[in-house]
């Protein structure tokens, strides 16, 4: 026997997304939750009707995963308790399933704080970033 190809799989909750996808019937934000809590939030955002929430469970690699985001814009919520090279590369596997752009969400911080500070010890003066920031990730352009 040959050897057996390993099927890839929809991510969490991802089954709904991908058949509502088929109607023509894109939510407003698909959110992919990670870290600690991801499952009791995935279930609450889809409570929503206007919304759809995956889920990137531990130790799954996401470039494993089929992720029914075409067309949609992305937010990941991120609890801080995975690295961040695998938010880079969930975000980098969102992008590829031509996702309109993905929003990185560290829940963790305190937005009311400022971002950073100034080093004024160096020259020329130096801005300092202190914590995580929300960033927002697009689709390279394609030159025609």
């Amino acid at each position: 026997m040959g050897a057996q190809q390993i099927k890839p799989k929809y991510a969490p909750y991802a089954k709904p997304l991908a058949d509502r996808m088929k109607w023509n019937n894109p939510p407003q934000f698909v959110f992919v939750c990670v870290g600690g809590d991801a499952f009791r939030q995935a279930q609450k955002y889809n409570l929503d009707r206007d919304n759809s929430a995956m889920v990137l469970m531990p130790g799954q690699d996401p470039s494993s995963l089929i992720w029914p985001v075409k067309d949609c814009l992305v937010i990941l919520k991120w609890d801080g308790s995975v690295p961040a090279k695998l938010i880079i590369e969930l975000v980098k596997c969102l992008l590829r399933s031509s996702a309109i752009s993905v929003t990185v969400w560290p829940t963790w911080e305190d937005f009311n704080t400022p971002t950073g500070y100034y080093d004024t010890t160096q020259q020329p003066i130096k801005f300092i970033n202190s914590r995580e920031i929300i960033r927002t990730y697009y689709p390279k352009q394609v030159q025609a």
